[in-house]
C-alpha cells in the first residue's frame, strides 16, 4: 500500500513539475519526447523506469526551454557580407544617378535595421 502512495505521489509531482517547466512534445529527441501527461502515465504505469527517466530528461527539458526562451542577440547586418554587397550596389546606383539620395538613405536604413 505504501508503495502505491509513492508511485501515485511521484506521478502527480511529475505532471505538475512538467507543466510548470513548460515541457511539451518536440523539445527533446528520443523516447523522452513526451508532454506532461505522457510523463504522468509513464511514471504511473512504469514507475521504476519512468520516474528515473523523467529525472534524467528534466535537465534536458530545462536547457531546451531556456534556449527557446532566451533572447537571441540580434545580428548586425553590417557584419553580413550580403548586406555590405547590397550597400555597395546602392551606392553605385546613387553615383550613376539611378536612385535619389532619399531612396538611398531609406534603403540603407532598411538594410542596417535602423
Amino acid at each position: 500500500m505504501f508503495m502505491w502512495l509513492i508511485v501515485i505521489g511521484t506521478a502527480i509531482w511529475v505532471l505538475i513539475d512538467a507543466k510548470n517547466l513548460g515541457v511539451r512534445k518536440g523539445l527533446v529527441a528520443g523516447i523522452g519526447n513526451m508532454g506532461p501527461w505522457g510523463w504522468f502515465f509513464v511514471t504511473l504505469l512504469l514507475w521504476i523506469i519512468g520516474f528515473p527517466a523523467y529525472l534524467y530528461y528534466r535537465g534536458q527539458f530545462k536547457k531546451a526551454i531556456a534556449a527557446a526562451v532566451a533572447p537571441r542577440e540580434p545580428t548586425h547586418p553590417a557584419d553580413n557580407s550580403a548586406a555590405i554587397g547590397e550597400l555597395e550596389k546602392l551606392a553605385s546606383l546613387k553615383e550613376r544617378g539611378l536612385i535619389t539620395e532619399d531612396e538611398f538613405k531609406a534603403k540603407k536604413k532598411q538594410l542596417l535595421g535602423l
